[in-house]
């Protein structure tokens, strides 16, 4: 069990390995490769359950999958709304974007627009334990993802990553 001492002591994790402790929290600010992690949100801990923590990077990786998979939709709804939506003759530009702004499909777009934003910080969170599986199973579920979804693309720049 690790006992925590004062900020930037040297610290002994549960695998029997050396860990780097920072500010006094109990945070490892290196990469370590154990199986006792609190994950994002307190109910989310491993510690002593190596069964709960592979769960988790099978959770992880579909996560991160998921991402990639937001991400193409959102790609394929704004060109799918945009080739319909195109600007009818004889409207204003005020009634044009009037109309573009109060959609159902723009009102689509925000609210998949804030879950792929919540989404990416909780991948960045949860990369930012320094665990090199929970690393891993972030960057393969990425992987698999855009390797199944990131085929399709039409710009160079994706402008629906919220992780530049």
């Amino acid at each position: 069990m690790s006992h925590q001492h004062s900020p930037s002591t040297h610290q002994h994790d549960h695998d029997g390995g050396d860990t780097e402790m920072d500010m006094g929290h109990g945070m490892a600010m290196s990469f370590h490769t154990g199986t006792s992690e609190t994950i994002l949100f307190s109910f989310w801990n491993t510690e002593n359950n190596t069964g709960a923590f592979v769960g988790s990077l099978f959770i992880i990786f579909f996560m991160a999958f998921g991402y990639e998979a937001l991400k193409c939709l959102r790609e394929v709804l704004y060109k799918t709304s945009s080739a319909r939506d195109s600007n009818p003759a004889n409207v204003s530009l005020l009634g044009t974007t009037r109309y573009r702004m109060l959609n159902q499909m723009h009102a689509l777009q925000t609210i998949l627009h804030m879950f792929q934003f919540v989404l990416s910080y909780f991948l960045m969170l949860i990369f930012m334990t320094y665990n090199v599986w929970l690393g891993i199973a972030v960057t393969l579920g990425a992987g698999v993802g855009y390797f199944c979804f990131g085929w399709n693309k039409n710009m160079a720049i994706d402008v629906t990553d919220h992780c530049h």
